[in-house]
């Protein structure tokens, strides 16, 4: 068991890993489609899954192969519509948008897991969905366009939260190696089809990017799962909007992203309602990415 201090730690440096591996997804783009970006990213992350198992000398036990299943193919469905919509549009808009799946895990968990659902919980979906809405208004209007890009950002959310849900719902009976291998897995054969039919091969400046955003992911990711057993679900929620803020700033000062007036206040309202979502009953809170 790792101290409190040590787990804030793990999950600060897993929200900034994962802004800047959103902001290289985003300079892969220059040459690459989302799709082959994410299978890349899921390919290295099997490779550091083959090699911790190695190193772990155990064999992996999986229980609820059903769950895992649905956990990875949501996930990886949530990553592809994710860096296709890097792709798209600001880096820092993609990200706010598919960091929203609190919102989404709450209400999927309340279906699901027939969890309750705090009057306070639902005063900050009302106030995170009026900062999203603000968003999607400020960046369209900037963008001259680009509606269907935010909407797909938006649904990467709404799957990854339905992932969570799925994560929340294994992890009563498997590890974090086994969900962690089935995502990797279950990812590169929903980005594989995509990827490869529109495949370019990368030059050797790209194929350096490719790397660091696989290795960059997995790093986060073995990070927070660690992490998330000696911090509470409020903290960790609410540190997870790091990598919000990282990435709007990468994006908006190295490479001059617009970002209106309405959008900095609806980025706002979204990152303070996200943050109290997360303050609510649910346990071990994770986005799929």
């Amino acid at each position: 068991m790792i101290s409190r201090p040590r787990g804030v730690a793990e999950l600060l440096a897993a929200a900034i890993l994962f802004g800047f591996m959103a902001y290289l997804a985003k300079q892969t783009n220059a040459s690459l489609d989302g799709a082959e970006t994410a299978l890349v990213r899921f390919v290295v992350g099997a490779g550091v899954f083959a090699t911790g198992v190695a190193l772990r000398g155990r064999p992996l036990r999986v229980v609820r192969r059903d769950l895992l299943v649905l956990r990875g193919l949501l996930g990886g469905i949530a990553v592809l519509l994710f860096f296709i919509s890097i792709a798209h549009l600001p880096v820092g808009t993609a990200t706010l948008l598919n960091y929203t799946a609190p919102i989404f895990t709450t209400t999927f968990s309340a279906i699901f897991l027939a969890e309750k659902v705090p009057a306070g919980s639902l005063a900050a979906l009302a106030m995170a969905s009026t900062g999203v809405a603000l968003v999607v208004y400020g960046q369209g209007r900037a963008l001259g366009g680009g509606y269907v890009w935010l909407a797909l950002g938006l649904v990467s959310a709404v799957t990854s939260g339905a992932a969570v849900t799925a994560i929340r719902a294994a992890r009563r009976s498997d590890g974090a190696w086994e969900v962690f291998g089935i995502f990797c897995l279950a990812g590169a054969l929903c980005t594989g089809p995509f990827a490869l039919h529109a495949w370019k091969w990368p030059t050797s400046t790209v194929w350096l990017l490719l790397v660091a955003v696989g290795l960059l992911a997995a790093a986060g990711q073995l990070l927070m799962t660690h992490a998330l057993i000696a911090v509470e679900a409020s903290t960790a929620g609410i540190i997870s909007q790091i990598t919000v803020v990282t990435a709007m700033a990468l994006g908006h000062f190295l490479d001059g992203e617009p970002f209106r007036e309405v959008s900095l206040v609806g980025a706002a309202l979204t990152v303070a309602g996200v943050s109290l979502v997360s303050t609510g009953p649910q346990k071990r809170a994770m986005i799929a990415r």
